[in-house]
């Protein structure tokens, strides 16, 4: 790759890196780990691209490689006349609605491991909501007709027919599907762009744009042993709610975990749920029963 090419791939990097890293700080060492800059021109042209983001007045250079995006515009937010109960009444697999609160306008976001129960924990959700008044849509791009009918069928729920919610076959977009729900629950199994996966945060900003006083439930794959998603930080940004799944084995007993990583909202304010462990197995595919949690 010459220069002009490198020149240009970095450019294009830090620019979508700036997009979505919002107000956080960050420094040389994480822009160079998330696009895997290792070459001397790399980090030659990353210093000097962040420089002149810094004369323009995009950046702050808070220390000697670290930096924060400045704000350009801002609006100022009514906040004495918020009601703090207007929340969204969803009920969570694992009984999280008792910690967690589920705000308007918010995604939340469930990476996992592959065969850690993503799919489960989504369709699980469906059935707790199909009857929500605002509405709700599955879109589902990883199991055929055949396998969600089994897994709904062993949920031991009953499910009218037609059943109060649709099912759409969607890999991309979400937010442009008629079926889109602004005010009402989405439910996205799952999201997922196979190469250049940083860019993950800005398909995270498009659903959540396009959201009113609904939100989104999004399910994407994460490596094991990690706790954060694909994309890693733009994953992580504007979630309210972050939920990681994973295995873990005691003894010759192999079990699902999942862990509340991230919480904006509290059912009980002097219960922190961040780091909340909840280990269990899967029935039929579907159905939860809790080993332990805490």
């Amino acid at each position: 790759m010459s220069e002009d090419k490198t020149y240009t791939q970095v450019k294009h990097d830090i620019e979508q890196f700036l997009g979505l890293v919002g107000n956080h700080a960050f420094t040389n060492g994480q822009v160079d780990g998330q696009f895997n800059f290792r070459t001397r021109d790399a980090k030659r042209y990353r210093w000097q691209i962040l420089d002149e983001q810094v004369k323009a007045g995009t950046l702050k250079k808070l220390a000697t490689g670290k930096y924060q995006v400045l704000a350009t515009t801002s609006e100022e937010i009514e906040w004495q006349h918020a009601n703090v109960e207007d929340v969204i009444d969803v009920k969570w697999p694992l009984g999280l609605e008792r910690f967690i609160k589920t705000y308007h306008q918010s995604i939340a976001i469930i990476a996992g491991d592959p065969g850690s129960g993503k799919t489960a924990f989504l369709e699980n959700f469906t059935l707790r909501n199909m009857e929500d008044p605002s509405g709700l849509v599955l879109f589902s791009n990883d199991m055929t007709a055949e396998e969600i009918r089994e897994r709904m069928d062993n949920a031991g729920v009953y499910v009218p027919n037609p059943p109060p919610f649709k099912t759409w076959d969607c890999f991309s977009d979400f937010q442009d599907h008629e079926e889109f729900k602004p005010d009402g629950i989405n439910v996205i199994d799952y999201m997922d762009l196979n190469s250049e996966v940083y860019m993950i945060g800005n398909e995270i900003e498009k659903v959540y744009r396009k959201l009113n006083r609904g939100m989104a439930l999004i399910a994407i794959q994460k490596k094991p042993g990690q706790n954060i998603g694909i994309g890693g930080v733009f994953s992580w940004k504007r979630p309210k709610i972050y939920l990681s799944l994973g295995t873990v084995k005691e003894g010759a007993e192999l079990y699902h975990k999942l862990t509340i990583e991230k919480c904006r909202g509290r059912t009980d304010p002097k219960v922190n749920p961040r780091g909340m462990e909840f280990k269990f197995r899967l029935v039929g595919g579907i159905k939860f029963w809790v080993k332990e949690m805490g």
